[in-house]
């Protein structure tokens, strides 16, 4: 087992791109591929908690009311997500811009959307179709962005980057005379495949303001398109994952003259999280001494807890973990982990604690393996989360503790 356990089940560019995309608001991306490209995009998508939900096209007064999904049967077969073109040989020979057409038409007259992306699979993009004008033509004033390629052998960061990078490249229009706001920040490279991200993005919007910075746009996390059009204003871009966002602070450092600050690592843990909100701080003249001092508290609770079931059992100090995702979320939890609780990385087959989608921890369970295992990303068991949660800031120190613990009391 690698780094990146199980290759054949992991998401790869094609769903990094399509879940980047999936993160707009008033959002609808069509696979233009095989039905087999879509099934798993369409039904991992049913765990999404932060995703956008479908509505009608607005009527005369501007309501916007549910879809009823039983009645998407075309393109979409009666899921929330991910509708498809289902291209079979004929479509390889003679093109697909006949599947295309019609299924812009039907979305645009049975959903209500401010942006299309459509997302061709990797043999689609062989064919050639110029898809993009056609689809501004039918779509109007609505949003259009066209993702020529993602291969199967790319990684998801590098799929989500170069989605990201075509939102900022196509879908948006900076609006003229537009003013730096010097307290405002951008956050890039969360994503929605992050299990908690709604909690982690309402984390980092919290601490924010109890330093007395604004939140402009979390970009392809519940952003609105119509946002990108404003993300100029910004003082700052934060780049939470290097991996998923750094591409698209780079564009916009050049092409709007917006600067960038890349984490050490992200904010997992209280060390990590007090580090990033006092840089951030420093740069744009802020205060972090809220931040600091609620941190404080949330470490004296923890280490409190901590201590009970050190005492009784000897533990957290030396259970053995593995963490699977890129590298520099797996750093973060790794230094967390190690350096706050005393805990030792391990391979997946000696972990007593396994950090990871659902797909890894079942393949372990399946070898009879005892251990527990933590969700980061997606897809999930089934778990529903009716309150936010998140493994990000100080509140996600705190929640993150609660479950290492938790989880080794599980397996005593």
């Amino acid at each position: 087992m690698t780094e990146r356990s199980l290759k054949s089940i992991s998401p790869d560019g094609i769903t990094g791109a399509i879940f980047a995309l999936e993160g707009m608001k008033d959002t609808v991306v069509l696979l233009n591929g095989p039905m087999g490209c879509r099934f798993y995009h369409s039904t991992t998508s049913q765990f999404l908690s932060i995703r956008p939900l479908l509505t009608l096209p607005a009527g005369e007064g501007g309501a916007r009311m549910p879809v009823d999904y039983n009645y998407l049967n075309d393109w979409f077969f009666r899921q929330e997500r991910v509708p498809c073109t289902y291209l079979d040989g004929v479509d390889y020979v003679y093109g697909t811009a006949d599947k295309v057409r019609d299924a812009l038409t039907y979305i645009r007259d049975n959903v209500g959307l401010s942006l299309l992306a459509i997302v061709n699979s990797p043999g689609a993009s062989l064919i050639g179709d110029e898809l993009l004008p056609m689809a501004r033509s039918l779509l109007g004033d609505r949003r259009v962005v066209m993702l020529e390629s993602c291969g199967w052998s790319t990684s998801f960061e590098e799929g989500y980057s170069e989605a990201s990078l075509a939102l900022l490249k196509q879908a948006a229009s900076p609006l003229p005379g537009l003013k730096r706001r010097p307290k405002r920040v951008n956050l890039l490279g969360l994503s929605i495949w992050h299990r908690y991200a709604p909690g982690d993005a309402e984390e980092l919007r919290r601490l924010l303001a109890i330093c007395g910075l604004e939140t402009g746009s979390v970009l392809c996390a519940d952003c609105a398109p119509e946002e990108l059009d404003r993300l100029g204003e910004a003082a700052l871009n934060v780049v939470l994952y290097p991996e998923l966002g750094l591409d698209a602070a780079r564009y916009m450092e050049e092409a709007w003259g917006i600067p960038f600050y890349v984490c050490e690592t992200p904010p997992v843990g209280f060390a990590a999280s007090e580090r990033l909100f006092t840089e951030i701080c420093a740069m744009l003249g802020a205060d972090c001494a809220p931040l600091l001092e609620e941190s404080g508290r949330a470490r004296a609770l923890a280490w409190y807890r901590i201590n009970q079931v050190s005492v009784s059992y000897g533990k957290p100090r030396g259970v053995r973990f593995f963490v699977d995702t890129f590298p520099s979320l797996r750093a973060a939890y790794e230094s967390f982990l190690t350096g706050y609780l005393g805990m030792e990385p391990s391979g997946p087959r000696e972990a007593e604690l396994v950090f990871a989608d659902a797909n890894v921890i079942a393949e372990l369970m399946l070898q009879n393996r005892t251990f527990c295992g933590i969700e980061i990303s997606l897809p999930g068991m089934g778990y529903v989360d009716l309150v936010p949660k998140t493994h990000l800031g100080v509140r996600g120190a705190l929640f993150l503790t609660e479950q290492v613990l938790n989880g080794i009391m599980s397996k005593l």
